[in-house]
């Protein structure tokens, strides 16, 4: 067991990080990301599930600082970054798939967003920021994450503190000791199981936001002068040891100075709006029909393969009775997929197609299988994202088709147009075509920002103008 202090080592990584530091590539792919967060943000900010976390933090009261996504509120810091994050989590569409597995961007950007704007830095040290707390969230996701699903933990509201505290140990400026107690603090909030996946329930989209809020609170309070343990990630007692039953934290620092790759660069665009480990499969099922040419009424049968932690997180779920729950299950997306061709969110949420006679005889159709143990996935990865998915026609074919690696990953890239596009299906129910250019004109341009509060008026929400 390593005997350096793992808070302390990562709270010196990030105070010592500088915008020179980061490559050209790095500073690129959290444009994207940045971006990306945005058009997702504002859908959330649209979305049923996402309002009362919106009617807290507007009831709550608090000094208006920071601008709340798709309505121009502005509350406090925390406040404001927990509805956002909110938002950004709200669709199942944001980022995920590098080493350390949580929903990065849905942590970090609206953690940043708010802290850059009450305390009007500029858009290199907001990118700074967001870049940090990717990487936090990766040193110790990459070692605690598999453990945590495995333990029915989500690792989204467990790890989610410590990256928005990273945000705000650089744009706060903390000193070492300040820093050191921001990620101890963090510590205590770390919360959250995914018992959603089994009987469903919205409050998933909330764990973004309870961990945005309480990272940027640790941060403050640490600011304060409030203490907390050191040792919260290696300790007897701490989140490794508590959440995963690890002994070991010498993986959490390992490469911890290198600065050619950042974990950002790891990120995975999300194409659809389903759980990390429906895609693979849904993409290979979307590839045998387009090669095969075949349609719902033709199956007889359908088998996948998958990580065995799929099996019980992406596959448990048949007869969805909400929009998590239609989301997280395997069997409805590839039945929406033969059925209706398509993929969209307003199908997620739609209860008429949960109870689609003809959805759900395809969904009761699959046999998920579990990977053999030789396709296991590495110690640092969360599961082997390679689906294999095989259907067996009436006719007696039988169809087979491998998928790798998921659309919007660095191995399976999509293109600058297609980000473009996934932004504008997002942002349109909010802003009309004129404010979307300004929003991606000014995500292009961020290291050029003097001040980011700059930017939130172009996000506050300029409706669609109605055709006459």
């Amino acid at each position: 067991m390593t005997e350096r202090v793992v808070a302390r080592e990562i709270a010196e990584y990030v105070r010592r990080l500088r915008y020179e530091d980061l490559p050209a590539e790095t500073v690129e792919v959290a444009k994207e990301a940045v971006l990306d967060q945005f058009g997702i943000m504002l859908r959330g900010s649209t979305l049923p599930w996402t309002r009362a976390a919106f009617e807290l933090a507007v009831d709550l009261g608090s000094t208006p600082r920071s601008t709340i996504v798709g309505s121009g509120r502005r509350v406090s810091v925390p406040d404001a970054a927990m509805v956002n994050a909110t938002y950004g989590h709200s669709c199942e569409s944001d980022d995920s798939g590098y080493s350390g597995s949580s929903h990065a961007g849905a942590i970090a950007i609206p953690a940043a967003l708010a802290l850059a704007e009450a305390g009007r830095v500029s858009g290199q040290r907001f990118l700074l920021a967001v870049v940090a707390a990717y990487q936090v969230l990766y040193l110790i996701g990459r070692v605690l994450s598999k453990s945590l699903l495995k333990t029915g933990y989500h690792h989204q509201g467990v790890l989610g503190p410590f990256g928005a505290a990273a945000a705000a140990i650089t744009l706060l400026d903390l000193d070492a000791e300040q820093s050191v107690h921001a990620l101890s603090i963090a510590g205590s909030h770390s919360s959250g199981t995914t018992e959603y996946d089994q009987s469903g329930g919205e409050v998933k989209r909330f764990h973004s936001g309870m961990a945005a809020r309480a990272g940027i609170v640790a941060a403050l309070l640490a600011q304060r002068g409030l203490t907390g343990p050191p040792t919260i990630i290696e300790g007897k007692r701490g989140i490794l040891w508590t959440f995963g039953r690890l002994d070991d934290a010498d993986g959490v620092l390992e490469g911890l100075d290198d600065t050619s790759w950042f974990a950002i660069q790891g990120r995975t665009t999300k194409m659809f709006p389903t759980a990390g480990g429906v895609l693979t499969s849904l993409q290979a099922m979307i590839e045998l029909v387009r090669a095969h040419r075949f349609d719902a009424d033709d199956v007889e049968r359908i088998d996948a393969w998958v990580d065995p932690l799929i099996v019980g997180h992406g596959a448990a779920i048949v007869e969805p009775h909400d929009t998590i729950g239609a989301q997280f299950s395997l069997a409805f997306s590839l039945g929406l997929r033969l059925v209706t061709g398509r993929n969209e969110l307003g199908d997620y949420m739609s209860r008429d197609r949960w109870a689609e006679p003809a959805i759900l005889s395809i969904a009761r159709l699959l046999r998920v299988h579990a990977h053999p143990p030789a396709m296991a996935a590495d110690a640092t990865s969360l599961f082997n994202e390679t689906a294999t998915v095989r259907v067996t026609l009436r006719d007696g074919r039988v169809l087979e088709a491998t998928e790798r690696h998921r659309r919007g990953s660095p191995q399976n890239p999509v293109t600058r147009e297609e980000l473009l596009d996934k932004f504008r299906r997002f942002a349109r129910p909010v802003l009309d075509d004129e404010a979307m250019r300004e929003v991606v004109a000014n995500v292009d341009r961020l290291d050029e920002v003097e001040d980011v509060a700059t930017v939130l008026p172009l996000l506050a929400g300029r409706r669609p103008r109605r055709p006459r």
